[in-house]
């Protein structure tokens, strides 16, 4: 019985210390999006009664800290330009760039700033590395507006490793993100009864980033 209480004061302890660590990964993990990981991404979709359709970026750019001991102070900053969206209708993406919609020339990029963690929930650790999922807060800017935002996220951390090295050198890491964000909130009023009939009142956005850790 008192060995029984062991075990299971051992595995409560390492449970709780993954919880808010990477493993044996020690301080702040300072990740930059790169290329040679994988091909950062973020797909829009538009779903309204008249009309859906999709349309991406591929123009990612920016990083973030991942606390290892604290894992809900993270923080980090993901950015693209609003010219580089393609709904993959060149006339659609002129009016999507101009005053009455994303205004791109006043307002170039659209940018989210986390701030913290929260909800964070260890799914799996193993000599490669570890995976946890949590939410994201932080603020989202779009067309000058700054409004709070939370993104769902899932996070793979893979220790660095002779396989690893043949991407990037330091820890790959790899986000699967998804959130909405309400036009109007941000000022995105379109022309006439468009938004709610041929462009959905709310965007959903579906994140894919692939970085390294710098040593």
């Amino acid at each position: 019985m008192k060995s029984l209480i062991v075990l299971y004061a051992f595995i409560f302890t390492t449970l709780n210390v993954y919880a808010t660590q990477l493993g044996n990964v020690k301080g702040k993990k300072l990740v930059t999006l790169n290329k040679a990981v994988g091909s950062s991404i973020v797909k829009f979709y538009s779903n309204s009664p008249l009309e859906k359709f999709e349309g991406n970026s591929q123009s990612l750019q920016g990083s973030f800290t991942l606390v290892a001991d604290q894992l809900e102070q993270s923080t980090g900053q993901i950015s693209f330009p609003v010219n580089s969206m393609k709904t993959g209708l060149s006339k659609r993406d002129d009016h999507m760039y101009g005053k009455d919609w994303l205004d791109a020339k006043t307002y170039p990029m659209i940018t989210f700033d986390v701030k913290k963690f929260t909800g964070i929930t260890i799914k799996k650790v193993d000599i490669a590395g570890i995976e946890f999922s949590a939410i994201a807060e932080g603020l989202c800017t779009l067309k000058g507006v700054a409004k709070s935002a939370k993104a769902k996220i899932y996070v793979k951390y893979v220790f660095e490793s002779e396989t690893t090295k043949k991407r990037a050198e330091g820890d790959l890491v790899m986000v699967d993100a998804d959130f909405s964000v309400s036009l109007k909130d941000f000022n995105v009023l379109g022309r006439g009864d468009i938004i709610g009939s041929k462009v959905g009142e709310n965007i959903d956005l579906d994140i894919k980033l692939f970085g390294n850790s710098s040593h």
